[in-house]
Order: C-alpha cells, then structure tokens, then sequence
C-alpha cells in the first residue's frame, strides 16, 4: 500500500474536517471582501456642500421693478449673475434696448395672467416700462448691434492718384 497506513475513519474524518475547513474559509473571503468593498466604497472624509446662492449684480442708473413679464430667455441663463434683455411690447416695438433680468418674484398669479419678475431698469426707460406694464411685455436676449462708422465725405480719400 505504498506506505500509507490510514483507515476508511481515518479518510472520512479527513474529508469532513478538510470539507468544514474549506467552508469556512469560503464564508470568511466573502465577508472579508465585503467589508473591502464598503470600505472602498464610503467617503474617506465628510463632504460639505456648499449651497451658492446666485447673487445677481446691480448696476448703476439703474432700478430693479417688479414687472410682469412673458420671458423668452433660456433656464440656464436666467441663473447668471447678469443676463441682459430687450425688453418688447406685444406690438414689437422697443421699450427698454437693455434690462437685466433677475428672478422670478413670489407674488401669485392669477390665470392668464403673465409672472412677474425682477428686472434691472436704465432710469431713462423706467416711465416707458411703467406705461406698458399693464398691456405685456415679452423679455427676449439682448443682442448688442454694432453700427459700422460712417465715412464722412469730407475727408479726403487715404490713397491719391497723381497724372
């Protein structure tokens, strides 16, 4: 028998232990992994979350109202520190070239009725802003238009044919 002297006991009693050993050693890589896993997986320091709060900038001349208003401006740009508008009647003429638009005011509105928003005036457009207030206004982005120079006629031309 090649040396080995063990009984048909001896194996089966081999085999259970060998059976349990294996088992425990299979539940205990399980849990130790596990937790690895968790470990890895939770923040290692707290995390603090700010919330910023969006401070809009006030400009001088001037003055914020509170206006009813149809906004055909974007979500994501209404939560910038500056957004400029033109500010158009429902006929589509122009009441105010340049506002800046703010938030959205708290005061409810009744069916029909537009929302009202905050909105940064020039002191020069504030009477025309006030007349049109009850008829609608629509709020759409500002887009500055530069006016190309105009070549006076009595300057000479830059270049000068001689004969």
């Amino acid at each position: 028998m090649n040396g080995i002297s063990s009984t048909l006991k001896d194996e089966i009693k081999k085999s259970k232990d060998g059976k349990q050993k294996e088992k425990f050693k299979f539940v205990a890589a399980i849990v130790v992994t596990n937790i690895m896993v968790a470990l890895l997986c939770m923040p290692s320091k707290e995390v603090v979350v700010a919330k910023v709060e969006n401070i809009k900038i006030s400009h001088a001349g001037y003055q914020v109202m509170t206006v009813p208003l149809s906004v055909l401006v974007s979500e994501a740009s209404q939560a910038l520190p500056e957004n400029p508008v033109t500010l158009i009647s429902k006929d589509k003429k122009i009441i105010a070239e340049k506002a800046y638009l703010h938030e959205a005011s708290n005061t409810p509105k009744t069916l029909g009725e537009a929302p009202h928003f905050k909105i940064e005036i020039s002191n020069t457009d504030i009477v025309r802003v006030s007349e049109f207030a009850g008829d609608g206004m629509v709020a759409v982005p500002y887009v500055e238009i530069k006016k190309p120079k105009v070549h006076s006629p009595n300057k000479g031309s830059r270049y000068e044919v001689s004969i």
